[in-house]
């Protein structure tokens, strides 16, 4: 009996971070994990990048970062996954703003990756998945989708075959979610516990097991776990017999298709008692928190400004449809999710980054409303009332801080 494993490192930073952190985490982490890759080329990891810290490491002149993960791609050592550019929380926005920010991510990455970026699989933003979002990726071309443990809702775990979701046929692979927090925690810290960890049926099938977690974990979060754990361990692993490293795109196509089933709505940071009060998104959405509900309908307030905008898009000049061009991108930028992450107050709270982000989305309004042409009296009005709602909201939000 084998077990399969594969590691998915998930690495982003919002795009309104700060130059010294992205520098910082660089330094600590993406560097030194590429180092270790480079140096065991029997090492090898699924990697999701939203392509807007793509973007951020081009920018701040980290391009040794991206040509590493070239690199090691094209050695067949990492397996990129897709997702959406800028990290929204999918099932919080409209199927064509999730179809926009898969594309943005999957052009972006493509600039910078070259024709080595053919991800297969699909990593939501904070694993955060519901029924609604599962069309736009098939639409996208995706081949399988990975969430939160939790969210499977079949009776059993599945680790033999990879179950189905049963209106898209995409395949759906979970997380362990236990040993994923064990690890990203420091609790499964050496070669022997892991393995032990992973070899937890008695049974004489060969079976997989997921592991997802953030990237910075290693280096940025717990100093020492590349050089006393990732480093071990892939020198360690081409000797064993018992456990495999793998891509989760490779266990996808070693183990049989199971059975059909529609995943309950959940994160990666969802408990069961979350679901228990009908709360999937607790850190983004919660019903009991009014910052959730006033950022929500804010940025729903500024998508409507904005494709509202669009309508119009063919009578503008050019220097309205600068403007227009500024408002979508300052939208695509501002539905980041840590600004609502932030304001969870579970235990997380940054008054800074809950500000940094109402006001990309602010700006993202005022330049819809600059853009429209006068062929419409009422347009303007209505823009008018709009930004008015958005302010009350505004207000609330800047209030309670």
């Amino acid at each position: 009996m084998v077990v399969y494993f594969a590691f998915l490192f998930h690495i982003y930073q919002p795009p309104v971070q700060i130059a010294p952190v992205i520098k910082q985490i660089v330094k600590e982490s993406y560097r030194p994990i590429l180092d270790a890759l480079r140096d065991h080329p029997n090492a090898k990891i699924s990697l999701n990048i939203n392509a807007t810290l793509t973007e951020q490491l081009d920018d701040y002149g980290y391009r040794d970062v991206i040509e590493g993960i070239s690199t090691l791609a094209s050695r067949g050592q990492i397996d990129f996954t897709g997702s959406g550019k800028f990290h929204p929380l999918l099932p919080l926005i409209p199927e064509p703003e999730i179809l926009r920010q898969i594309k943005l991510n999957n052009d972006t990455n493509r600039q910078y990756f070259g024709n080595i970026y053919k991800p297969r699989g699909f990593f939501p933003p904070e694993m955060a998945i519901s029924e609604e979002i599962f069309p736009a990726i098939k639409k996208m071309g995706f081949d399988w989708v990975i969430s939160s443990g939790i969210a499977n809702s079949l009776s059993e775990f599945p680790t033999t075959s990879i179950s189905q979701h049963n209106k898209t046929g995409l395949g759906l692979v979970f997380r362990d979610d236990y040993t994923s927090i064990d690890c990203a925690f420091d609790k499964l810290n050496n070669i022997e516990a892991f393995a032990n960890r992973l070899k937890y049926k008695n049974q004489d099938q060969d079976y997989y097991v997921i592991l997802a977690m953030d990237g910075e974990t290693f280096g940025h979060h717990v100093k020492h776990a590349i050089k006393d754990f990732l480093i071990p361990l892939f020198e360690a692993l081409p000797h064993r017999d018992d456990i495999k490293m793998c891509t989760v795109s490779e266990i996808v196509d070693r183990f049989p298709k199971g059975q059909k089933q529609s995943p309950k709505a959940s994160s990666w940071s969802t408990m069961p008692y979350d679901l228990d009060r009908g709360v999937p998104f607790p850190l983004w959405f919660d019903p009991n928190n009014p910052l959730h509900q006033e950022q929500h309908h804010f940025i729903m307030y500024a998508l409507t400004t904005v494709h509202l905008a669009q309508k119009y898009y063919d009578s503008m000049n050019d220097d309205q449809k600068g403007l227009y061009n500024n408002a979508r991108s300052f939208l695509d930028r501002g539905i980041h999710s840590c600004q609502q992450w932030w304001a969870s107050k579970r235990p997380w709270y940054s008054p800074d980054m809950i500000v940094r982000g109402l006001s990309e989305i602010l700006l993202a309004s005022i330049n819809a409303k600059r853009s429209i042409p006068d062929v419409n009296p009422d347009i303007p009005d209505a823009m008018q009332l709009i930004l008015e709602e958005m302010l009350r909201a505004h207000n609330k939000i800047i209030l309670s801080l």
